[in-house]
């Protein structure tokens, strides 16, 4: 692994205890939050609950954070009768200097009914709930309001949920926890309400939903799904699910004694015997042949695994300074960690909320990717990253196609996408194409980590087909005597919509150049010639647009705004082709209350990191540290962009993980003691690798 900046002067060379750090920003609620569910998980499946430490009171997150069990593997199509398909949907087609591009536009506000079905489908599913089903001494249910006591404790070394409460003075204790390797939660229940029969877990399953935002679970249409229930023995049971083409099972493991009933079609009562009951929940989209495990052996599992999560990654201690935004930001970044380790480290791109909600029916956006992913390099989990760029080789095919039917070379990839890498009918996504650099730049980051021929052969494919299509997507325009982006494109911020004219967006063709360059450096590093073709592009694109002293969104049309995505250019990027002095003038003007309260996303590690490179450490960590009272960072660590949409934004955590990583670790040229932050901060940190 490439060695990380050393971390700057602290007075003591000791290790950074990491134990004492990341426990120190463990989450602890009191309340019920609608906003504030707490999940367990490994990256391919999350369990994310309410103040029980189970699923039990759905209806009061069902308008925010729906509770559910969201996986990477669990898909389903409805049902398709009328044969819809994307090679039979009617595309539109733009002139482009001589040849024709080509793409299924739809709106989304009306589509048509062949576009609804193809933007909708496939969507991912929910997998099931798991929860308490609480009654008083007179048999009346428990409602949440009776819920008193409560002290929920999110343990993140050790990856466990602990949650304790009252119910009529009576103690209930509940632990979850999730198997690292394999798609296996587990729950143990402690609590005299057990032996009195006044507390069962509830097991339900559900169809799936048409639903665009975060609901992904329909619970009105039993006919429409089979649940086969078998039990094994005396202590679990085997579940066999169906919708319409979507087959998944489950295999349950409970307490000695414990009895399973059906109270309705697919859903469950187990009632324990004693004061405890355990249960253990083992998803699959495969049969199960394997026991499953108790409690004790997911918990240990569990324990293994964090410790050595924390003990083999990046860290960054902040600890020791005055200046009360360290501590906030320090518990911004363990908090991300372990919300990108649970939700977002799985085997495909992760869409935007990744497995906490649905968002966009659960398809990815391929220019979030870069913002969900970069972060693992940096922090010294690359084979997390690896996880999903290994998956973009299988999503090549349709990219593959979605080329050649622009007439160009290579594979292109599209903003919304779903497993296979097909994308879908939209007004926006078929035309974005600042989506195309970043798997060229997670692959070189992955190389970075690596630095080894391994990583060079494996991900050669996918950086050389990525940058064929980029290099023939341009245009030569031979009165400017250079190569043009546009048009059939829209810019970055979507707000630039008219594609048979936009042309030259700023980020974009800064972008492009630099993932030429460095595609062309994986040929060197191969022992390879370089690209001619490429050559004429790298050197003969059209320079970046500057007026009135700033960086606007696009060359044409003209327009004089300063836009906030050109600081990705001098921030995340290099700076490829751009003046320092107007980058400054772009940022400081973006760089407003306003503007922050817009871009608490991916745009707040976005600017934070172009601040960085401009050497201005305080304005860094002051967008950083922000207090977002619009889109707040949350008790247990999530960002908040369109609580209809997005409850949980995971592109913000990943772009504060990206920032922290580059302010304190450095960049190419400037790998000195936490060069993003103020001089006056103590800075600590090990195994961070710098950006480019």
């Amino acid at each position: 692994m490439m060695p990380s900046a050393p971390a700057s002067d602290t007075g003591t060379n000791a290790p950074i205890d990491r134990q004492a750090l990341v426990s120190r920003h463990d989450v602890t609620m009191h309340e019920a939050d609608p906003m504030g569910t707490l999940a367990v998980g490994n990256g391919d499946i999350a369990f994310n609950v309410d103040v029980t430490g189970l699923q039990s009171f759905p209806e009061y997150y069902d308008k925010t954070l729906p509770l559910g069990i969201l996986s990477d593997w669990g898909w389903h199509h409805f049902p398709n009768p009328e044969g819809y398909t994307l090679e039979k949907y009617p595309m539109k087609t733009i002139p482009k200097n001589g040849r024709k591009f080509v793409y299924p536009t739809s709106g989304t506000n009306h589509p048509s009914p062949e576009a609804a079905y193809l933007r909708s489908n496939p969507q991912r599913i929910g997998l099931g709930r798991i929860g308490l089903e609480m009654t008083h001494a007179d048999g009346t249910p428990v409602t949440l309001s009776d819920i008193k006591g409560i002290d929920q404790h999110l343990d993140l070394w050790g990856g466990i949920l602990t949650s304790s409460f009252t119910v009529d003075g009576i103690p209930v204790k509940v632990l979850t926890v999730s198997h690292p390797d394999k798609d296996e939660l587990a729950a143990s229940v402690e609590s005299p309400l057990v032996s009195a029969g006044h507390l069962k877990i509830r097991i339900a399953f559900p169809y799936a939903s048409h639903s665009f935002g975060p609901d992904y679970q329909d619970w009105t249409h039993p006919e429409l799904h089979k649940t086969v229930m078998k039990l094994r023995g005396q202590d679990g049971a085997d579940f066999s699910r169906t919708l319409d083409d979507t087959h998944y099972a489950v295999r349950m493991k409970w307490s000695d004694g414990a009895t399973l009933s059906k109270t309705a079609p697919h859903n469950y009562l187990l009632t324990g015997k004693g004061d405890r009951l355990d249960v253990s929940a083992w998803f699959s989209p495969e049969k199960i042949t394997a026991e499953a495990d108790g409690i004790d052996a997911v918990t240990t599992a569990s324990r293994d695994h964090w410790k050595d999560y924390w003990t083999k990654g990046g860290v960054l201690d902040l600890s020791g300074n005055s200046d009360p935004r360290a501590a906030e930001l320090e518990r911004r970044i363990v908090l991300s960690q372990y919300l990108m380790a649970v939700n977002d480290a799985g085997s495909h791109p992760p869409e935007e909320t990744g497995l906490g909600a649905n968002s966009w029916f659960g398809k990815f956006h391929m220019e979030m990717y870069w913002w969900h992913a970069a972060h693992w390099a940096l922090w010294g989990h690359p084979e997390l990253l690896e996880k999903s760029l290994s998956q973009l080789k299988k999503m090549m095919p349709p990219g593959e196609a979605m080329a050649a039917r622009e007439g160009c070379h290579g594979v292109k990839w599209s903003k919304m996408t779903d497993p296979s890498g097909e994308e879908s009918p939209s007004g926006v996504g078929p035309v974005l194409v600042w989506q195309q650099p970043p798997p060229i730049f997670l692959a070189e980051l992955v190389w970075r980590a690596r630095k080894d021929q391994a990583t060079l052969e494996k991900y050669k494919d996918i950086v050389f087909k990525t940058a064929d299509y980029m290099a023939d997507f341009v245009d030569y325009d031979p009165v400017r005597k250079a190569y043009v982006l546009g048009p059939g494109v829209s810019s970055a911020d979507e707000k630039h919509t008219d594609v048979e004219h936009n042309l030259n967006p700023t980020m974009e063709l800064g972008y492009w150049k630099w993932a030429l360059q460095i595609a062309q450096e994986w040929r060197l590093r191969l022992g390879l010639p370089r690209k001619e073709a490429w050559d004429k592009v790298i050197n003969g694109l059209s320079p970046l647009t500057a007026r009135d002293g700033v960086y606007p969104a696009l060359e044409l049309p003209e327009e004089h705004k300063p836009s906030v995505m050109t600081t990705f250019l001098l921030g995340a990027l290099p700076g490829p082709g751009v003046d320092r002095e107007v980058m400054r003038n772009t940022l400081h003007a973006v760089n407003t209350t306003n503007a922050l309260q817009t871009n608490v996303t991916w745009g707040t590690g976005m600017m934070a990191m172009c601040a960085a490179r401009l050497d201005e450490p305080e304005r860094a960590v002051s967008i950083l540290v922000a207090p977002y009272e619009t889109n707040p960072f949350r008790p247990n660590g999530q960002a908040v962009r369109r609580p209809e949409q997005t409850p949980m934004y995971l592109p913000a955590n990943g772009s504060w993980l990206t920032a922290a990583a580059m302010m304190a670790a450095g960049w190419d040229g400037n790998t000195n003691n936490a060069p993003g932050f103020p001089k006056s901060w103590k800075v600590r940190s090990e195994g961070l690798l710098p950006l480019p």
